[in-house]
């Protein structure tokens, strides 16, 4: 069954037999305008125009596979669809009818595309290669691939953004406290990042900031509420935690504590066990109490790995746990780590505030970041290079990630401006 999308393509650049076009009812159809595409509710295109009969209409066209998604989708309860002039569908399997009863003129789009069209169309949906288009993408031209890299890539940041507007919606829109829950989030990278998330949630950037010059009492309250220190201790740093723990525990009311055994430890390194990132973590709320600031100022990459370039504290770089010595001695992030919270977490941010403020020149930052981030390495980054596309940096390996996971995988090609150049043209030979 063809998709929607597709007779989007077909309506949108009249890939059809438009010379003498009947509507289902017999009637004469004429196209003066096919409308605007509609990325918003209601009726797919808008401010169309169309000639039945001699007679204007002008209002919005609404496309479906079968007439009877008219139904199944309750666009009839929808106030939106009343201004539909024409219904254009792949197969007229129902008779619809608008609010007044009276049945909407109809287009079936069924044997009246172009055969070549189709077929093009055909062969990328139904080629099992990881990318449809493997055999065919150096013959279209490299403006189309680098327009397609760069809107999967900003799809990519902006998708990513909008976990940070998650977290700003239920912090009433306080972008500080969101920074800072956003950066603990981050700093639990794959493996725990909703566990940081959940600490950062149990103690408030306010009471932090209550102590920002004492580091000891950042630790207990972060450590306390992680559940880290419901163990018994020997040594003398993590009895005084426990202390001071306890104290501003019942001072500040904090509740939700997270469990020891919700932590996860399994197949990570020291280095990366949780205990280090909240350690790393609270050395950087006392170098950067204003996390939105930390954030929202970053400029260049290197001001950005400046920036997280924070030592945690001297027991925490001998320790991996509560009593638990290391044989040798940790530092702080590694420049692999850095990048990674650069992109995952300062770039989205970055993102979010330019949708936030309206203000483009904060994507622009995040893009210009990631063109100067190096590549990550992966089998989707090594299929694209396989292809003979250069994986040069961030902006690169982010943007193929995208086109893969949301356009090649799904097999969305008319999605695609690569995809939809190579139906709309006949394969030729652009360098």
């Amino acid at each position: 069954m063809l998709p929607e999308s597709f007779l989007h393509f077909v309506w949108r650049y009249q890939y059809f037999n438009t010379s003498t076009l009947e509507l289902v009812s017999g009637e004469r159809l004429n196209i003066t305008k096919t409308g605007n595409l509609n990325h918003l509710a209601g009726p797919d295109f808008k401010e169309a125009q169309v000639d039945i009969e001699g007679m204007q209409w002008y209002g919005s066209v609404e496309i479906h596979v079968k007439a009877s998604d008219w139904y199944t989708h309750k666009h009839q309860d929808d106030p939106n669809y009343d201004n539909v002039i024409l219904h254009v569908v792949w197969e007229n399997d129902k008779q619809v009818l608008n609010s007044e009863g009276n049945p909407i003129p109809t287009l079936e789009l069924k044997g009246l595309v172009k055969p070549m069209v189709l077929e093009r169309y055909q062969s990328l949906i139904d080629n099992e290669d990881p990318i449809p288009c493997a055999r065919h993408l150096n013959n279209t031209k490299s403006i189309t691939r680098l327009s397609m890299l760069e809107r999967a890539l900003v799809e990519r940041v902006e998708e990513k953004s909008n976990g940070f507007d998650s977290i700003l919606e239920a912090n009433a829109h306080n972008w500080e406290e969101s920074a800072y829950q956003w950066l603990a989030k981050g700093f639990g990278f794959k493996t725990n990042a909703n566990n940081m998330l959940r600490l950062a949630q149990s103690v408030p950037l306010k009471v932090l900031t209550k102590h920002s010059n004492q580091l000891f009492q950042i630790e207990a309250l972060l450590f306390g509420q992680a559940g880290f220190l419901d163990v018994d201790v020997s040594d003398e740093y993590a009895y005084q935690l426990q202390k001071e723990y306890r104290f501003l525990k019942a001072k500040y009311e904090l509740k939700q504590k997270i469990g020891y055994n919700e932590w996860h430890f399994s197949k990570v390194r020291p280095a990366n066990y949780p205990t280090i990132r909240i350690a790393q973590l609270a050395a950087l709320v006392i170098t950067y109490p204003h996390i939105f600031s930390f954030f929202s100022e970053i400029e260049n990459r290197k001001e950005a790995l400046d920036k997280l370039d924070v030592l945690q504290s001297d027991y925490w770089c001998t320790h991996y746990a509560i009593d638990k010595k290391l044989s040798k001695r940790l530092g702080g992030l590694t420049k692999k780590s850095k990048e990674n919270i650069i992109v995952n977490t300062a770039i989205p941010f970055l993102a979010a505030l330019a949708k936030y403020k309206d203000d483009s020149a904060y994507l622009d930052r995040a893009l210009n970041l990631l063109s100067a981030m190096k590549a990550e390495s992966n089998h989707i980054t090594e299929l694209w290079k396989s292809l003979g596309w250069n994986v040069s940096s961030a902006f690169d390996s982010q943007g193929l990630i995208q086109l893969h996971n949301a356009y090649c995988l799904p097999k969305k090609c008319i999605e695609c401006n690569i995809g939809i150049s190579l139906v709309r043209n006949p394969v030729t030979d652009h360098a």
